[in-house]
């Protein structure tokens, strides 16, 4: 049976200088501060001691001191602070300080610049025209659109089996593919519709203009009305394998899970290269 209450289970990453320890003293009592952090403030202050005793700063005036003093623990605050990652803020300073130059956040996509900035960026090597994924790192992987039941407005017992069901299907995961689900915001599909006029067009007895022109507005209110300006919410899946035998073992426990029930998934449609790249470019391109 699923849980009611869920958390983030704790990272396999995790050293001594993760562990928090309660700090106390005196009849009060602190929250628990890792470890990393008590160091880091340890090491700030001692670093501030011998700044403000050997070095020029102690020949300033007191209030430059003073100054030094307020913008050096109001440093050691900022980075010395835990993230929502728990991660110490100072551990992304490497990479703040490489993003603040502009040609850094820009990657230039034209047909004859270098691929290189946005092959790291995306990290697909190449997509045959079945949407089957090679990564630059040896990985290789598939693409779906699927859809799912999970909703707000769903009882109480529903919401129990399908958590159920979502829980027995990630006890079944192969370790060595990673699941990445994606969420969009896109156009609807009006394909079928449009597929649906075309064949209304033909069967057509009546070769009337007028009927002409009402399909084509019918047509244009579809394509670019409909097609156009209304976004609802998409949902892909992204099998990502260290080899083709632990692909071929995902796709098969996804299908699986598509056809015996429909608690966790409704429909899977897995993606040719065109539609890759439809997906691809809600991700990766700028509405203009």
């Amino acid at each position: 049976m699923a849980k009611s209450v869920f958390k983030i289970p704790t990272s396999l990453d995790r050293s001594f200088l993760d562990h928090e320890v309660a700090l106390a003293g005196g009849g009060w009592q602190m929250r628990p501060l890792p470890v990393k952090v008590i160091l880091f403030w340890t090491a700030s202050v001692m670093l501030l001691f011998w700044v403000c005793t050997s070095t020029f700063v102690s020949s300033a005036d007191w209030w430059l001191i003073f100054l030094v003093i307020i913008w050096w623990l109001a440093a050691t605050a900022f980075f010395g602070r835990y993230s929502k990652t728990k991660e110490l803020r100072l551990t992304s300073l490497p990479a703040l300080l490489e993003y603040v130059p502009r040609p850094a956040r820009r990657i230039i996509t034209r047909r004859g610049s270098d691929p290189s900035a946005f092959a790291s960026v995306a990290g697909i090597d190449s997509v045959d025209e079945t949407g089957y994924i090679e990564w630059l790192d040896g990985t290789v992987g598939q693409a779906y659109l699927v859809v799912g039941s999970a909703s707000v407005l769903v009882f109480d017992e529903d919401k129990k089996a399908i958590l159920n069901r979502v829980d027995g299907f990630w006890r079944k995961i192969d370790t060595s593919v990673e699941y990445i689900w994606i969420t969009t915001k896109e156009p609807q599909r009006v394909y079928r519709q449009l597929g649906n006029l075309e064949l209304l067009n033909r069967n057509l007895e009546v070769r009337d203009p007028e009927l002409f022109e009402l399909l084509d507005e019918r047509y244009s209110i579809l394509k670019n009305y409909v097609g156009g300006q209304f976004n609802s919410i998409h949902q892909y899946l992204v099998l990502k394998a260290d080899d083709l035998e632990a692909l071929r073992r995902a796709h098969a426990l996804v299908r699986a899970e598509v056809e015996a029930s429909s608690l966790m998934i409704k429909q899977a449609s897995m993606l040719g290269a065109e539609d890759l790249y439809d997906m691809l470019r809600t991700i990766y391109t700028d509405a203009r």
